[in-house]
């Protein structure tokens, strides 16, 4: 028999990005538990192969009125399929957290009929699945921290390989050091020169809708003014709204950065290895300023637990450092929705 992989994987279907932060706060749990973890979107995942896993955490999310997130449909088209034994996944273990909104009649159906369907093919339950509720004063995390606290519990007692540092680290959350969080390191920052402001023209824009219709639809038609990226049939281009200049320049000023610097994302976990035909480094980067811009809701969001978490690792006054990683913990939790959701700013 083939040995499956002592590395618990976390397998995410999401629609607005909350499962993905679900996912990876359940994964850096874990590895500060000294559990070796993966995490990755279901779409990205060979559903054949999932015999062959020994544990699988997964987080999904319901959209509209009971409906499968896009990245999750084929994954599920292929569990459905007739011809699956009904033992397919024994000796797999598994879990499922679902992310819903109990203000609709499907609540968190996503969730529920996949606990149904894995456990029917055979695989074993972990712990009840986990149920968050967007209508909780704490959002989904007030499901999540004492799901995920059974969770590991109960895992150590099905298989302790998982936990090489102890049970200590799986029962009390003491010995944990918030710094050790995962994917905290600063960016790079390439300062690349001759690289234009823009990619994209607009050649033409016009209105398709009759007007007082009651919607706006447009024809639009862009070109490429840079030779640096390249599109075939079929790719997808979207659109991100901008922000307001004047709060942008705030932000990079309040942040002390220099928003003519130019930076190059790369994925979660993986240094850049993707090469042009010339073996040139085929990213492009993209000017700091441009980033706040597209990506980051600086004048509306309230900052998730994991942006506390990240500033308690940068934080140089103990005291800040303190309050920020209590913040980040379970125990926290409502102290930080008082200072966070409400605006009461002086839990410091």
């Amino acid at each position: 028999m083939e040995k499956k992989p002592a590395m618990l994987l976390i397998l995410y279907a999401t629609q607005t990005g909350n499962a993905l932060d679900a996912a990876e706060r359940i994964g850096r749990d874990a590895e500060r538990r000294g559990c070796a973890a993966s995490v990755s979107s279901i779409d990205d995942f060979d559903a054949s192969s999932l015999p062959h896993r020994d544990t699988v955490i997964f987080v999904v999310s319901t959209t509209g009125q009971g409906d499968t997130p896009d990245s999750m449909k084929l994954f599920w088209k292929y569990l459905l399929q007739r011809n699956i034994a009904k033992n397919w996944l024994e000796g797999v273990h598994y879990a499922v957290f679902g992310l819903g909104d109990s203000g609709y009649q499907k609540y968190n159906f996503v969730a529920k009929k996949l606990d149904r369907r894995i456990s029917d093919l055979g695989a074993t339950a972990i712990v009840e699945r986990g149920l968050g509720d967007d209508q909780h004063p704490s959002g989904y995390e007030g499901a999540l921290d004492p799901w995920m606290s059974s969770l590991w519990i109960m895992l150590y007692q099905i298989n302790p390989k998982f936990f090489p540092n102890g049970p200590d680290f799986v029962f009390d959350r003491v010995q944990m050091q918030t710094g050790r969080a995962r994917s905290m390191s600063p960016g790079k920052v390439s300062h690349i020169k001759n690289i234009p402001d823009c990619f994209l023209k607009m050649i033409k824009n016009q209105p398709l809708s009759r007007t007082g219709c009651g919607k706006d639809v447009r024809h639009f038609e862009l070109e490429f003014v840079s030779a640096t990226i390249q599109y075939g049939v079929g790719d997808v281009l979207e659109v991100l709204p901008g922000q307001d200049p004047s709060a942008v320049d705030a932000f990079l000023q309040r942040c002390n950065l220099n928003p003519e610097s130019l930076i190059i994302v790369h994925p979660i976990g993986i240094e850049s290895h993707h090469r042009d035909a010339e073996g040139n480094d085929s990213k492009v980067p993209i000017k700091l300023k441009t980033f706040v811009e597209l990506t980051m809701d600086i004048a509306s969001a309230s900052p998730r637990r994991y942006f506390f978490e990240v500033m308690s690792v940068f934080a140089t006054a103990e005291h800040e450092k303190e309050r920020l990683q209590y913040f980040a913990s379970p125990e926290g939790r409502d102290d930080l929705y008082q200072y966070n959701q409400k605006g009461t700013k002086n839990c410091f």
